[in-house]
């Protein structure tokens, strides 16, 4: 063996150990917002109720949750919440929440499978007021709270002094196939 390929193969033996320890940075945590929901929230995926009579445009959201080496953890809820197609909460403090379309369920839950993986059927999120479009979400173990963040289009992130910098590391990624949009993230937690 040549003194090259012997150092090559050396640099990676003694580099391994190091290589497979390193950690992935976790989701930045953001505000809950004033309008998390009073009610339990539900175990449902599909957050649209009637489809034919929906404000607004339907979007698939789907993605992992992993922790800081990107194994998959298994049997997370999360939760998400949002306005309606016209940026409305269904919430009591909302103003004109009375006018909240009811083709939309708001909020919904669901658990992730061996793969970390997790999917709902929402909606494709509207600004609102000052604020960007988003989706909020709460990642629980059990009766423990692991993250509370939101989600954000790809350069839709608003100009607000609080919470700028973390919402670059907050914009899903967004494809379309079959005329159906579709929004994928990756949560990495510690835990």
């Amino acid at each position: 063996m040549k003194r090259r390929d012997f150092l090559t193969v050396c640099s990676v033996w003694f580099a391994w150990p190091v290589l497979a320890k390193s950690e992935l940075r976790p989701t930045p945590i953001q505000a809950e917002g004033p309008f998390y929901p009073v009610k339990p929230i539900a175990v449902r995926s599909d957050l649209i109720v009637n489809p034919d009579r929906l404000k607004g445009q339907p979007l698939q959201l789907s993605g992992r949750v992993v922790n800081l080496q990107g194994s998959p953890l298994t049997n997370i809820t999360v939760e998400i919440w949002q306005c309606d197609g016209t940026g409305i909460y269904d919430h009591p403090r909302q103003p004109n929440v009375e006018q909240f379309d009811p083709s939309f369920a708001g909020c919904g839950a669901t658990a992730t499978n061996l793969e970390g993986q997790f999917q709902f059927q929402t909606l494709y999120p509207v600004p609102y007021a000052s604020r960007p479009p988003h989706i909020h979400v709460k990642l629980w173990r059990g009766q423990r709270a692991l993250l509370t963040t939101q989600l954000y289009l790809p350069n839709q992130m608003g100009s607000e002094w609080w919470g700028g910098s973390e919402r670059e590391l907050l914009q899903m990624k967004m494809s379309s196939s079959n005329d159906i949009d579709e929004a994928e993230f990756t949560f990495v937690i510690d835990a």
